[in-house]
């Protein structure tokens, strides 16, 4: 009994069709895993369920500590106040700093244009006072995280009140 010539064409061509695929596909899969642009760090944090977990803490309700007194009026709503200020993740990671720039940053509290943690932590300083705030994420940077925070990441600012206008 022969094969016709059609049935040929296909026992051979089908099957090398069906190699090229498989081998495009695991290319393809392989070339992605290496697009990934995951650091060591985020290999590290990787879940054995293949999410990657947060590595900063978050807090439930804002902590505020007085590290040294102020003086004078305390602030308040509707003023506008220069600070400096240092701000770092939990795991130590400093995102950012007025200090560093030489440059204290203004605003108004009470006009909600900084994150309600520092509405609320800066609220009641004096001139000269230095406060260490624990900000959770919801009064924070929330579930979504911004630029170098990430989402759910509870912050660590030492705020110094340094004029109150």
């Amino acid at each position: 009994m022969s094969v016709p010539q059609g049935a040929k064409f296909l026992f051979v061509i089908v099957p090398i069709f069906i190699a090229a695929t498989i081998l495009l596909v695991v290319i393809y899969v392989g070339n992605d895993k290496d697009n990934l642009n995951l650091t060591e760090e985020d290999m590290n944090n990787i879940t054995t369920n293949g999410s990657v977990t947060n590595p900063v803490e978050d807090f439930d309700e804002l902590g505020i500590e007085i590290v040294k007194e102020g003086s004078g009026l305390e602030a308040v709503v509707g003023d506008t106040v220069v600070v400096n200020y240092e701000g770092k993740l939990t795991d130590g990671t400093k995102f950012d700093s007025s200090f560093d720039r030489g440059t204290p940053f203004e605003f108004t509290l009470g006009e909600n244009r900084v994150i309600q943690g520092w509405e609320e932590g800066v609220k009641g300083m004096k001139v000269g006072e230095e406060r260490e705030l624990k900000i959770p994420s919801s009064m924070g940077y929330g579930d979504y995280g911004v630029g170098s925070i990430p989402p759910k990441a509870g912050l660590i600012f030492k705020v110094v009140l340094v004029e109150i206008r």
